[in-house]
């Protein structure tokens, strides 16, 4: 009779996973777009000291940090992510129209928490007070927590400039290769940079 019992609850549950997998999986259109959403921050787009263009990505980042730079937003840009001694962004940005001698490199970073360093060493070596941090959307979460951490006491503003008409769609990331690796590398990326506290709580509550 236990045993008979046992297999009674190890079928009821089997019946509950299935069937909350089922409604998940018919639900699918309304929960997952907020998955992707909550990756993205609301553009605070406005004028700054300097334009920070994080690498990776497609070119969207370069382009869209040059047409902020073409508006007039920043006198300067720091681009991050490119190889030790590489020109290639450089030479990227000024086919985009931005000058060679306002861009500043931060080559050799390989990561959010890196380019947050880095640009955090060049903003106060110059005496900036505030940012315009660009890259994707899905990115945008993640690296703006990332660098509030890195700038916290400076009294520097971080002001988020997510990539606008770029490839990525939270509405519907998970039905393209992209989007989908995208969004869950982003998830576990969190949970690591909260682990290695590279990400402040302090930060996600806003305080």
């Amino acid at each position: 009779m236990a045993r008979g019992g046992r297999v009674l609850g190890c079928l009821a549950i089997l019946l509950v996973l299935v069937g909350a997998g089922a409604a998940g999986y018919g639900l699918r259109h309304w929960w997952l777009p907020l998955l992707g959403y909550a990756l993205d921050v609301s553009p605070r787009v406005r004028s700054a000291d300097v334009i920070v263009i994080l690498g990776g990505g497609d070119g969207d980042r370069e382009e869209y940090g040059s047409r902020l730079y073409r508006l007039g937003l920043a006198p300067h840009v720091i681009a991050t992510g490119a190889p030790p001694g590489s020109q290639a962004t450089a030479l990227d940005l000024e086919r985009r129209g931005v000058p060679r001698s306002v861009i500043l490199l931060a080559n050799g970073t390989r990561n959010t928490h890196e380019d947050a360093l880095a640009a955090r060493t060049l903003v106060l070596a110059h005496g900036w007070r505030s940012v315009l941090l660009v890259t994707d959307p899905y990115h945008m979460r993640r690296s703006l927590w990332t660098f509030e951490t890195a700038f916290a006491g400076t009294g520097v503003q971080i002001w988020p400039a997510p990539v606008a008409g770029g490839w990525f769609d939270a509405s519907r990331w998970w039905q393209d290769e992209d989007g989908f690796v995208a969004v869950n590398g982003e998830y576990l990326k969190l949970v690591y940079y909260l682990a290695r506290g590279y990400i402040a709580p302090s930060v996600i509550m806003g305080r």
